[in-house]
């Protein structure tokens, strides 16, 4: 792998510059007016810029006629006073600048995160955190200083073509010598152009390393403690870190390294204004003001040429930038909504029909599931490890595509449904429970915002939470840091019922989702959560005995295979899967296994 591929995404791609331009512009008209001004501006600014130097000119002129300092104080007054003028006109051209970048940035910003939240959970999978954020903020911040920059290149760009005009009709002669140096300043604007715009994309795909690296080294700090793994975790971070060093030092030279070339540039042009002018003054071609002018002119030109030889720098960075955004918002999105979306309300049944799945190619997670389950019946799913309990959880949620076969729901394929009204009538309550930071009602109602306080109470006392809620320090207006800290893993996941119960799914799936609860807290909840799933179709991935116990149907799935369903006795009389599975995880949780220990410790 190149240097340059290690710091691509799989969804990255590359734009032209007329794509990007034609991308940028699109953005731009939607603020005609202040682009009317800010044109206006630009032309006004370039005209003014003109005149303090010829004030100079003029007042020199005076001198040579011999007159007085009171027929060159008017020409003084107006320099000052046009100075003046053009800082104003500056500010104010800036402020607006400022304004439709802001604008520009916030609907660019709005797209990436609209985006990010239409994107699949294979696209999560495959992208580290990190990387992600970088996009959505170090490269704005790059977008945002490249349109901040754009307005000056544009009004720079005319200030140097104004100029020149001016030079050609005051001396024709001066101006080839100051139009000489204008192919050595884009040259060098050229030369840095590709560097810079290369450098900059590899640097900001550094930064989201660094960052994806400081995200997991903070989420897995007690791991790294645990395992006394801090050292190597510095050296490994060293190595991403010193990388990004590396880039970004690259990226300065070239940056920062195009102002010592101007500054020699703007020095041989003083220096041959000054040789040549000298020539044609002694020729009678060219007054001694002339060539003061032009000296003063040349500021005028050389540095805002050396603005927009360095701005293209700039640019060709917010390029950069722009393009890694870009490819986050036109990412292809695998799970969308049909043309036609069903939107109806479901009643249930669940029917999978030669289902596979896999999330590497040659690396089947589901094999064939053929499955009907009826509306209102309640069915465990039981297997070891990596059996497929939870892809079907996920595909039933319609977070990933079916690779082959279909699932119905009602016998609608999911693939027709509204993505929304689907997954409004499906509740998941997990074993990772994720709570935002907020308040404990915050994150209650964050699925039912209108909910009132009696919906929500009504709720807790199903998941028997309103206990734990009423000791908190502020009850339900009790604030908790980032993933719901404050809370205990328990106490976390009874929110995270709560939550998904305030919606009345038809569909109820519960994934390991009481592995987190104590024994005790677990009987607690666990009448209400019969009288719960009695009333809606519900599939329970689970290790407790008595959730699968109570389960209408077993389902025993082995290598992504069904391999037995029925209840919990036909099961265990068949000798198979389930059996096995009985006597290694389950039996030690029924009451029989606990009397016999009972017995044993009391003999």
């Amino acid at each position: 792998m190149t240097e340059s591929q290690s710091y691509k995404e799989d969804y990255d791609r590359i734009y032209t510059d007329k794509e990007l331009l034609k991308r940028f512009w699109k953005y731009l008209s939607a603020y005609k007016l202040q682009l009317t001004v800010i044109i206006i501006g630009i032309l006004i600014i370039s005209g003014v810029s003109i005149l303090p130097p010829m004030m100079i000119r003029w007042a020199y002129d005076r001198l040579e006629l011999g007159e007085g300092w009171t027929a060159v104080a008017p020409y003084a007054i107006t320099y000052v006073g046009l100075s003046i003028l053009l800082w104003g006109l500056q500010v104010v051209q800036s402020i607006i600048v400022t304004i439709v970048t802001q604008k520009i940035i916030k609907r660019i910003q709005m797209e990436t995160y609209q985006s990010l939240q239409e994107h699949d959970l294979s696209f999560f999978d495959r992208q580290a955190t990190g990387k992600i954020m970088s996009r959505l903020t170090n490269d704005s911040q790059e977008l945002n200083e490249m349109i901040n920059v754009v307005a000056n290149f544009i009004s720079n760009f005319v200030i140097v073509f104004s100029v020149l005009g001016v030079m050609f009709y005051v001396n024709w002669r001066l101006a080839l010598v100051t139009l000489g140096m204008g192919p050595i300043v884009f040259l060098v604007g050229l030369l840095f152009r590709r560097v810079i715009r290369q450098t900059s994309g590899k640097w900001r795909a550094a930064i989201g390393k660094v960052n994806a690296s400081f995200q997991e080294s903070v989420s897995g700090i007690s791991v790294a403690k645990a395992f006394g793994r801090e050292d190597k975790s510095k050296e490994e971070f060293e190595v991403i870190n010193d990388a990004t060093f590396q880039l970004a030092r690259k990226r300065a030279f070239a940056i920062t390294g195009i102002w010592p070339v101007m500054d020699g540039i703007s020095i041989l042009g003083v220096f041959g204004i000054n040789l040549f002018g000298s020539w044609l003054f002694f020729a009678n071609l060219a007054s001694s003001s002339t060539i003061l002018f032009f000296i003063f002119l040349l500021n005028r030109f050389l540095y805002p040429l050396m603005r927009v030889a360095a701005q293209i720098s700039t640019i060709q960075s917010g390029f950069a930038a722009m393009e890694r955004i870009f490819s986050i918002i036109d990412a292809e999105k695998i799970v969308k909504n049909p043309e036609n979306p069903i939107i109806k309300e479901i009643e249930g049944q669940i029917s999978f029909e030669n289902v596979h799945q896999h999330y590497i190619e040659g690396t089947p997670v589901l094999k064939n599931i053929n499955l009907e389950i009826k509306s209102g019946e309640s069915i465990a799913i039981v297997g070891h490890t990596g059996a497929g309990k939870t892809t079907i959880a996920s595909l039933l949620m319609r977070f990933y595509d079916i690779n082959g076969g279909s699932i119905k729901i009602d016998g609608v394929d999911l693939r027709d449904f509204d993505i929304q009204n689907l997954r409004s009538q499906i509740g998941l309550v997990s074993q990772d429970v994720f709570l935002f930071s907020g308040t404990v009602l915050d994150n209650i109602r964050y699925s039912k915002p209108d909910a009132t306080i009696e919906e929500i109470e009504n709720v807790l006392r199903i998941v028997s939470a309103i206990e734990f809620i009423d000791a908190l320090p502020d009850g339900l207006d009790t604030v908790l840091g980032e993933r719901g800290k404050g809370l205990s893993a328990g106490q976390r996941q009874m929110v995270s019922f709560a939550r998904t119960l305030l919606t009345d799914p038809k569909i109820l799936i519960l994934d390991e989702a009481t592995a987190a609860v104590d024994a005790y807290t677990e009987s607690k909840i666990q009448d209400a959560l019969d009288k719960l799933l009695a009333n809606r179709t519900s599939i329970v991935i689970a290790h407790r005995l008595t959730t699968i116990k109570n389960s209408d149907r077993i389902i025993v799935l082995d290598h992504g295979e069904l391999v037995e369903q029925g209840n919990h006795d036909s099961l265990m009389n068949e000798k198979g899967l389930y059996s096995e599975l009985y006597e290694t995880y389950f039996k030690h949780q029924s009451a029989e296994w606990i009397s016999e220990i009972g017995n044993v410790f009391s003999e």
